[in-house]
């Protein structure tokens, strides 16, 4: 094994250093996660985790602590491998010893949970959630459906909670318990566009003043605010994800990481209700992502451009139009902080954004549903003979938002589609026919607004549209023919690209960027940069407190009050950064954050982000007047963080102060100018006297050197002192010949204090408080309560129910036997025991509690245990007792040849022995007795597992006496004397050798005796 892969250092395939591969995977410096298998030539190969040779690992995360562990425990080959060893020559190590070896470390770490993040594309009509976890690529985790998407809305019926497909079935007949897209409702009033869409009908979110914020009210009766449902919608999303681990063989434990994905225009607004939604689902937010920037993640993220290529993403979802022109390079980066080379990695930089926040798929839909409300409006008036509206009624409608939904895809492939809707109302049939050429005219305005986004794009970049290297489509309303025929149009020959996933790329890369940006994971490096499309203005003034008449009277004295306006952050700038603003002022600051440009900001949105009360400046200016210094500088931090949420993190007022200090100087008089001269030459003359000395030495002999070296150190010692004395008279100040006076000097010095400020916030929207957010948590921890005892309960019925038909099953299935260990009596009981649960359990049980359903269980599984118990004794107790009999035989046999075997073992302890085997046939006789007398319908005597139990004690002593070393044999004494002759002396010699090879024959006969023995009883013992 070399230095490299003992290290852990190796990146590469070192041929096949199994040991050198283990030691990494146990220190946790395992760069690959590889699994061995061994080939036809009996030569250990290396294959990674998904099958493929080869060591192209595209879309992986690595994990700093990989522990490929347990694949060889399985295999008993003894094919003998070479492995190179550091300190060792050439070793050979079968395979089956290092199955153990692995089998033992796989142990250690085969209970720690594996570390995962998730990243959750909560998009507006389905959830996609895709998955990182050690030792795996990313994938997408398919919910209890095995769906790879799941729809976001929840059913609350009965005081149960539906998700996903299961809430989906029951939306035509239960509208009004289930709320839909809850996120797109989040940090939004009830004015906001997308608030008033269609799509929420008939729950139509209502403003709470209380709270700040909009709740549905779900069935009349329970009120949710969006975070709420959110929360309730990411905790499904931890569900199936614990549920997909389960059956892909993995254990996670508590999931809090996660990246979620948010709009490219949403505000700041709607980016703290997510981060409060997601806090009350009990996940710790690593970053917000944009959901073209997260594509864009997956689309590049194994990919190295050598010339930059700038892509426009063009995603047209269920709710809105995104529009990102993102710039892919590269460049080169250190491959560790101490290594001097390089290696090149990919960058994705996002230079401009676009949108149309009301265009989306959902869009298109209304039109659809108001084209068929329409003609069944005139049908079923012309019919009735009234005058009414189908959308006044909320279960016809959303049985046609749901038709209309396949109508559109069905056109994306067909030119036309039939529709036939029995019963829509009133007895009422919808029957119709829609073409693609009627769609697309119903749209056509649609069609025109989904390109205008490309160009504000291209034109926020400050690109034209010949800088565009090419077009990814993502999102699901691309799929509309006449969308690309647009796009295709508007661009020229730019070919519209179809590269990857349109709808799992976003959950997939804001899983790739959770795993960049944790310390858990090493994956592959890839630069990313994005913007803030939004400009960002602080505005300071005078903070003037309630009740503050002297504020009030001194800011209506004064012709300009005293204020400051600044942009910190500008449009297009880049996310994760911090910017400074400093002014000199003397009184408590009111710090207004806003957005800039109102106009720039999504229809419905609020310019207003929040404000602070910045309190301690006036304090501290009054201190430092007192001291005569003057005004103190505020210094104000705010950082616009990775999920683009601008906040004030650091407020901070100094003062300088200039002060002055006494210091001494020395000054030289010209006497002692005159004999520091004086010493000086005489320095000089010494010095040149060495010189010709040492010039002399070298013709003198080694002993005249030597001396001379003496002298020369004797000198530098007897100097050293006074340099000690010069030294201790500059620290303590003794100056004996040369005179000093004091000088003044002045000196600055900064005094600082942090500042406190209180943050709060304006407008109708506004973020959970913690009285609010515990009020929340609190309402969730109840209905969790109430769904895991649902759970149990569903568990207890299947398990009632279940055992109901299982008395019944086994009464026919196995009647014959039953009849041997039952009375008709005990089988009649059985039956009707059946029966009867059975009708309580279709009646009186069908609204039995938890603890009522236990009961029940018990009571009729009691007496069935019974008899299945006396049914499963009848054959395996007298198996039990023949076995042991045959025990008891070998254990005599083995007694008879510890006569040769093992003779160094005494007649007591064999006596023991018998004793105990006695002892055990005692037991058996008396039990056997005992049965014998009873019926085979009453319980038996003994049970076949108390009969193994009898011989443990001599099976111990067994073991015991086994194990007992036999005596060293005595060592027989020389009689030869010294005197004796050199013939007799070599006679003897040959005598005293031949005796030990008998000894040591017989010993080795003896322990093969012994052993057979061992392995002739070794397996009863």
């Amino acid at each position: 094994m070399d230095e490299k892969c003992l290290r852990g250092d190796s990146d590469q395939n070192y041929t096949w250093n199994l040991v050198g591969h283990v030691c990494n995977c146990l220190t946790g410096n395992s760069r690959r996660n590889y699994k061995y298998v061994v080939n036809t030539t009996g030569e250990p190969s290396i294959i990674d985790h998904r099958g493929n040779s080869g060591r192209k690992q595209e879309k992986v995360a690595y994990s700093r602590s990989y522990i490929p562990l347990g694949y060889l425990a399985n295999y008993s080959l003894s094919i003998k491998c070479w492995f190179n060893c550091w300190r060792f020559s050439k070793m050979r190590i079968t395979l089956s010893t290092m199955s153990a070896m692995l089998w033992i470390a796989g142990g250690l770490f085969s209970c720690v949970s594996a570390k995962a993040i998730l990243g959750i594309d909560l998009g507006s009509l389905y959830m996609k959630v895709a998955l990182v976890q050690r030792g795996a690529p990313l994938e997408i985790v398919t919910n209890l459906h095995s769906k790879r998407k799941t729809e976001q809305m929840i059913l609350f019926d009965q005081g149960t909670r539906f998700y996903g497909a299961d809430a989906n079935g029951l939306l035509a007949r239960k509208p009004t318990k289930t709320p839909v897209t809850m996120s797109v409702v989040l940090g939004r009033d009830e004015d906001h566009p997308s608030v008033l869409t269609e799509r929420h009908y008939p729950l139509i979110p209502k403003y709470n003043e209380t709270r700040s914020g909009l709740y549905f009210l779900v069935d009349g009766k329970q009120e949710f605010t969006p975070e709420e449902l959110t929360a309730m919608v990411l905790t499904h999303a931890e569900e199936i994800t614990h549920a997909y681990g389960k059956e892909k063989g993995h254990v996670f434990g508590s999931i809090q990481d996660c990246v979620l994905t948010v709009p490219s225009f949403a505000t700041q607004s709607e980016r703290k209700a997510l981060l409060d939604a997601a806090k009350l689902g009990g996940f710790n937010v690593l970053s917000l992502l944009d959901e073209n920037t997260a594509s864009a993640l997956n689309f590049g993220m194994d990919k190295v451009y050598e010339e930059p290529q700038i892509i426009v993403f063009y995603n047209l979802g269920a709710s809105s139009l995104q529009v990102s022109v993102i710039k892919f390079h590269s460049y080169e980066l250190k491959e560790s902080k101490h290594s001097k080379k390089t290696k090149t990695v990919g960058s994705i930089e996002v230079l401009g954004k676009g949108w149309d926040a009301t265009l989306g798929g959902t869009a298109f839909d209304t039109r659809l549903v108001n084209y068929m409300a329409d003609h069944f409006n005139r049908e079923w008036n012309k019919a009735r003979g009234h005058d009414k509206d189908i959308r006044n009624i909320p279960r016809a409608m959303t049985k046609l938002r749901i038709q209309a939904n396949k109508v559109k895809h069905v056109l994306s492939a067909n030119m036309e589609i039939p529709i036939h809707m029995d019963s829509l109302y009133d007895d009422m049939s919808l029957s119709m026919t829609i073409s693609r050429k009627q769609f697309e005219e119903l749209c056509e305005d649609l069609m025109a607004r989904a390109v205008a986004p490309v160009n504000d794009a291209i034109k926020s970049a400050g690109l034209t549209l010949d800088d565009i290297t090419g077009i990814e489509l993502i999102g699901g309303g691309m799929r509309v023919p006449r969308v690309q025929a647009g796009l295709s149009e508007a661009l020229g020959d730019k070919e519209l690209g179809l590269h990857i996933n349109s709808d799992e790329s976003m959950a997939l890369g804001a899983a790739f960027f959770g795993a960049n940006i944790s310390t858990a994971f090493r994956v592959r490096h890839v630069g990313l940069t994005d913007i803030n499309p939004f400009p960002i203005a602080v505005a300071l003034e005078n903070l003037i407190e309630e009740g503050d008449k002297k504020g009030k009277k001194k800011e209506a004295d004064d012709e300009e009050p005293w204020s400051k306006q600044a942009t910190i952050f500008k449009t297009n700038g880049k996310v994760g950064v911090k910017k400074t603003i400093a002014f000199t002022h003397d009184s408590d600051v009111h710090c207004s954050l806003d957005y800039a440009e109102a106009e720039s900001l999504p229809k419905g949105s609020a310019a207003e982000l929040q404000r602070y009360k910045i309190k301690g400046v006036a304090d501290f200016a009054k201190e430092m007047e007192g001291k005569g210094l003057g005004k103190p500088k505020v210094t104000l931090q705010f950082e616009l963080s990775q999920s683009g949420i601008t906040e004030l993190v650091k407020a901070e007022a100094a003062v300088e102060e200039t002060y002055t200090v006494e210091e001494e100087e020395e000054v030289e008089d010209e006497e002692e100018s005159a004999q520091a001269a004086e010493d000086e030459e005489q320095k000089t003359e010494e010095a040149t006297k060495d010189a010709e000395a040492a010039n002399e030495a070298v013709e003198q002999d080694a002993e005249l050197g030597n001396a001379t070296a003496d002298n020369e150190t004797k000198t530098e010692e007897a100097e050293k002192p006074k340099k000690k004395t010069k030294l201790v008279e500059k620290i303590f100040g003794f100056r004996s010949k040369k005179p000093a006076f004091v000088q003044p000097k002045e000196k600055k010095r900064t005094i600082k204090k942090s500042l406190d400020f209180e943050t709060y916030y304006v407008g109708k929207i506004k973020p959970l408080t913690k009285e609010l957010m515990e009020e929340s948590a609190a309402k969730l921890e109840y209905l969790a309560k109430k769904d895991k005892e649902r759970v149990m309960l569903e568990e207890a019925k299947n398990r009632v129910e279940s055992y109901l038909y299982l008395i019944k099953n086994r009464l026919i299935d196995d009647e014959e036997n039953i009849a041997k260990i039952s009375t008709e009596e005990q089988r009649e009981e059985l039956r009707k025991l059946s029966s009867d649960g059975e009708d309580w359990l279709y009646d009186e049980g069908y609204d039995a509690d938890l603890a009522t359903m236990e009961a029940k269980y018990a009571e009729i599984s009691e007496p069935a245990e019974k008899v299945w118990f006396r049914l499963k004794e009848m054959t395996e107790r007298p198996a039990a007792v023949k076995e042991m009999t045959k025990k008891l035989e070998k254990v005599e046999g083995l007694l008879l040849k510890w006569k040769d075997s093992m003779p160094h073992i005494t007649d007591e302890e064999k006596a023991d022995v018998t004793e105990k085997i006695e002892s055990v046939r005692k037991w058996l006789a008396e039990k056997e007795e005992e049965q014998s007398k009873k019926e085979s319908h009453e319980d038996p005597a003994f049970t076949s597992e108390e009969v193994p139990l009898q011989t443990k004690s001599m099976e111990r002593l067994i073991s015991k006496l086994m194990k007992k070393p036999k005596p060293k044999p005595e060592k027989k004494e020389d009689e030869a004397s010294n005197e004796t002759k050199t013939e007799d002396a070599g006679n003897a010699t040959d005598s005293a050798t031949e005796e030990p090879v008998k000894e040591e024959a017989k010993e080795e006969k003896a322990e093969e005796e012994a052993a057979d023995a061992k392995e002739e009883i070794g397996e009863e013992l």
